[in-house]
This record gives structure tokens, C-alpha cells and sequence, in this order.
């Protein structure tokens, strides 16, 4: 500009580059220039016309003192009128009175000037390319016209910094949900069998004793808390050994009455009883050489459990109504969320058979023993259901705080039917008052903690552990862990952890 700025001047420029330090959005960011422009140059009329590729035309995003319908209204093809002509030539226009001049008038503002506004659009460029075009009305008193011009370009310019931070920052942002993704996604395959998910330490050690007994072939007894995952082990077991070609079979002990349960784990013969019109095979039979899963397994008739017992000792079973001794080769992985020593001690269950049954015992903690396994759980059934759903269902980070926090009686099972029932019900972002009274119920009952620590504690103690058991070498120690060297490099800094020098 000819001459310095001017008081009014200077404080418009300075506002104006003051929402530019502030990080807004794109819209927020031009809705606050435009009070601006209103608040300290007393522009009472004004809007920012951006190119919409799917459109291949201009269109009016952000506006100031125009109605809706005029908002609507302000759509401009290349060329068209003096907006369009400015985004074409990229050359400023003013009209020194727009209701006497030619301007083509699209948006309808024209009929509601009272004074005697000039129009004056300038472009809006990034480098050396025009994206849009800012528009103000504006009564001109002593103010120069050139001034005024070049004032408005520099807004213009800066309102185009503005436009190519917001796209860095949006695809920054894109890059990180794909690395936040891509990250969950190997979240899960690095620490997760066949279903089962989680990072923390009872997890990864449950991951290890599972690989291990799947190569053998003992019974395995799983014990734990309803919806803790005590069949996906049971699976995973099965589909990591040696028998995963064959048959895997799941029995409900509970869920059976005892009348129909034998039939069904020992198969009978045709005229056995009332309704046994043909011979049928029982799922021992039908798992020869896979495995049979007794789910509830203290659940099981004290009536059945010296035939259970047999097939366990001696591999054979008789049908019902036969005599005939059928060998069978299976493996018996049972499970129960019952205390089998005290229905041992009770009578209630076969000492012999429970000793046969719990040649390896496998324990999964609830829930709320392990909280650090509850993000990762959340966007693995996120990611789950937004595809079954065809949704894009986010949760703001203080449901995830209320998550950690909320006891989960029934563990998974209940966290897995929570993010399904969210994600059936809302749209995008789904907060705090989004959710079930309960869940600020059950909170304040438990005491509360700060679980950012927790899992932090538990980050520290695992990297030692690594450290310490690849003798110090973090190149190692990183990959046992699963992090690069530099996201190694950064939490041994973060933790203050010695690294020792042997």
C-alpha cells in the first residue's frame, strides 16, 4: 500500500490474523473474518464464494447478513456475472453503487440495500491459484477506493492461507485416522487368536498359554466369568492343533435337560425310547478325532459324569438302547464359571472326573481386571459394526474414560452388545449424554482411578521387562513389543527408563 495503515485498518488485519492463530475449522474460521469485517470496517454485507468441484461452480459457504435463501441462492459458474468474472480473470472488481450498475444479482441481496453500498470482490487465491472469491458491500465515505481494494486483497490472501492450512490439517487428519486404524487393525492381529482380543498383560499371557496347549493334546479346563470369551479360547484352541481338520462340537450342559442331554452326547439306537424312530449318533461320535467343547461344564448331571469320565479314560461310549462299545478319539476342552472344587467338595461333582478334566486349567480375568484391553475391544467392535451397520459411528474420548471406569459385569460380551446397540441407534459422534443412565451409576459405586496411569504403569513395567530380557538391546526389545525403535526410543524417554550398558 502507498501509505502506512490506518488505526481501522490495522485492527481489521490483526483480528484477521488472529483467527488464523486460533486453529478453527474452515467455516468457523471465515464466519469470525466476516464479524470482522462487520465489527471493525462496518461492512454489513459480505460472503466467501469457494469452487465445489462437484459442482464446477462457485458456491457461498460462509456469508454474513444474508438470509439463508440468498446463501442458497449464491451458486456461480465461471465467467457468470462479476463473481464468476473475478474467479476467471482474477482480477478485482468495484462497483461504485450496485443498485445503478449492471450486476447480475443472483443471491437477491440487491432489494434489501438501503444506502448507497459499492460492491467489491476480489480473489481469493493459494499460491498462485484462484479456489474462490470474497464479496463485501460497503458504503465508501472518505475511504479510497484503491485502498480499499488492496486491503480486501490482502484479506484475500490471507483468507487463502487460511483455506491451505485447514487442508494440510484435514489431511493430517485423514492420514491419522488411516494410521489409527491401520494401527487398530494391527492391534488386533498382533495381539489377538482366533477372536480374541486385548494388549494387556493378562492377555499376552493368555495368547502364549494358548499357542502352547493347542500343540498338545490334554483336556483343558476353562474357568472365568460369563461373557469373558471362554469358547473363543475354547476355539482357538481347537483351530491352532493339530485336530483343526476335524470337528469342532459345542455342548450347552445347561441349556440341555439331563432326559435329552445323554442322548445327545452318546447318540441311541433305533426304539431307545418313545420317539427314536431311526438311529442317531451322538456329538462324541460325530467329533471323532476333533474336539467336543462342554460348555457350563458344572452344570453336567451327576448321573452322566461316569460316562463322560469313560470316554475320557477309555476313549469308548455305548449308545443308548446298544451294548456295542464305539471308540472314539476326541478331545474334551470343558469350561465353567462355577467353582468346580467346592461342587467337588459338595458331591455335586465327580472328584476323578474333575482331576480328568483339569489337566491344564486356563483362567480369564473379567473384564475389569484388565482396562487396558477396553480401546483396543472398543474399536476392534467399532470397526466391527460400522461394517455390518454401513455407519462411520465415532465415540467422543470422555465415553471411553466413562467405559474405563464402568465395572462390566458382563465383561465383553456386555462391552461387544453396548458398541452394537450404539452404533444401531445414533449417527456420527456419539458422547456422554448418549449413553445409559446406568453406566454413571455403576460408575460412581466403584472407586474412582486415574486409569491414564494405570496403563501407563503398565507400559513402563512391560518395556522394562523387554529391555531386561533382550539384555538392553532395543532393537530387539522393540520388536518384541511390537513398536518401532523410534516409538521405543520416544517412551523410554517419556518414562525416564534407565537402559543399562552391559
Amino acid at each position: 500500500m502507498e501509505k502506512a495503515l490506518n488505526l481501522r485498518e490495522l485492527r481489521v488485519v490483526n483480528e484477521t490474523a488472529r483467527i488464523l492463530s486460533k486453529g478453527y475449522d474452515l467455516e468457523r474460521s471465515l464466519e469470525e473474518l466476516l464479524k470482522v469485517l462487520y465489527s471493525f470496517w462496518d461492512i454489513r454485507y459480505s460472503y466467501v464464494a469457494l469452487y465445489k468441484e462437484n459442482l464446477k461452480a462457485l458456491k457461498i459457504v460462509k456469508a454474513f447478513g444474508l438470509t439463508e435463501e440468498e446463501v442458497e441462492r449464491g451458486i456461480f459458474k465461471r465467467g457468470e456475472g462479476v463473481v464468476g468474472k473475478v474467479f476467471k480473470d482474477g482480477v478485482p472488481v468495484f462497483l461504485p453503487d450496485v443498485k445503478v450498475n449492471a450486476y447480475l444479482n443472483k443471491t437477491g441481496l440487491r432489494e434489501r440495500l438501503e444506502g448507497r453500498e459499492s460492491f467489491i470482490a476480489v480473489p481469493v487465491r493459494v499460491g498462485g491459484e484462484i479456489i474462490g472469491v470474497l464479496a463485501v458491500f460497503k458504503e465508501l465515505e472518505e475511504e479510497s477506493v484503491e485502498r480499499t481494494v488492496e486491503l480486501l486483497m490482502v484479506i484475500g490472501t490471507m483468507i487463502g492461507m487460511l483455506y491451505k492450512l485447514n487442508e494440510k490439517i484435514n489431511q493430517e487428519r485423514q492420514e491419522w485416522e488411516e494410521e489409527r486404524r491401520m494401527l487398530t487393525k494391527a492391534l488386533s492381529e498382533r495381539f489377538s487368536v482366533e477372536g480374541i482380543i486385548g494388549k494387556s498383560v493378562a492377555i499376552r499371557n493368555l495368547l502364549e498359554l494358548v499357542e502352547r496347549v493347542a500343540q498338545t493334546d490334554v483336556n483343558v479346563l476353562i474357568t472365568g466369568e460369563s461373557g469373558t470369551g471362554k469358547s473363543l479360547v475354547a476355539r482357538a484352541i481347537h483351530f491352532m492343533s493339530g485336530r483343526k481338520e476335524k470337528p469342532f462340537i459345542t455342548i450347552n450342559c445347561s441349556a440341555i435337560p439331563e432326559t435329552l442331554l445323554e442322548a445327545e452326547l452318546f447318540g441311541y439306537e433305533k426304539g431307545a425310547f418313545t420317539g427314536a424312530y431311526s438311529s442317531k449318533k451322538g456329538k462324541f461320535e460325530l467329533a471323532d478325532g476333533g474336539t467336543v467343547f462342554l460348555d457350563e461344564i458344572g452344570d453336567m448331571p451327576l448321573s452322566l459324569q461316569p460316562k463322560i469320565l469313560r470316554v475320557i479314560q477309555d476313549k469308548e461310549l455305548e449308545r443308548l438302547g446298544s451294548e456295542k462299545t464305539i471308540k472314539v478319539d476326541v478331545r474334551i476342552i470343558s469350561a465353567t464359571n462355577k467353582n468346580l472344587q467346592e461342587l467337588v467338595q459338595e458331591g455335586l461333582f465327580r472328584e476323578d472326573l474333575y482331576y480328568r478334566l483339569t489337566v491344564l486349567p486356563i483362567h480369564i480375568p473379567p473384564l475389569r481386571e484388565r482396562k487396558e484391553d477396553i480401546p483396543v475391544l472398543v474399536d476392534h467392535f467399532l470397526e466391527v459394526f460400522n461394517q455390518k451397520y454401513r455407519k462411520r459411528v465415532r465415540l467422543d474420548p470422555k465415553v471411553v474414560d466413562v467405559f474405563m471406569e464402568y465395572p462390566w459385569h458382563g465383561n465383553v460380551r456386555e462391552l461387544e452388545n453396548t458398541i452394537e446397540r450404539l452404533v444401531i441407534l445414533k449417527d456420527g459422534l456419539v458422547r456422554e449424554s448418549d449413553l445409559p443412565s446406568y453406566f454413571f451409576t455403576e460408575t460412581y459405586r466403584t472407586q474412582p482411578k486415574n486409569i491414564q496411569q494405570v496403563i501407563q504403569n503398565t507400559e513402563r513395567e512391560e518395556i522394562i521387562k523387554a529391555l531386561e530380557k533382550t539384555g538392553f538391546i532395543k532393537s530387539r526389545a522393540a520388536r518384541l513389543l511390537g513398536y518401532t525403535l523410534r516409538q521405543l526410543d520416544y517412551r523410554i524417554r517419556k518414562y525416564g527408563i534407565e537402559v543399562k550398558r552391559w
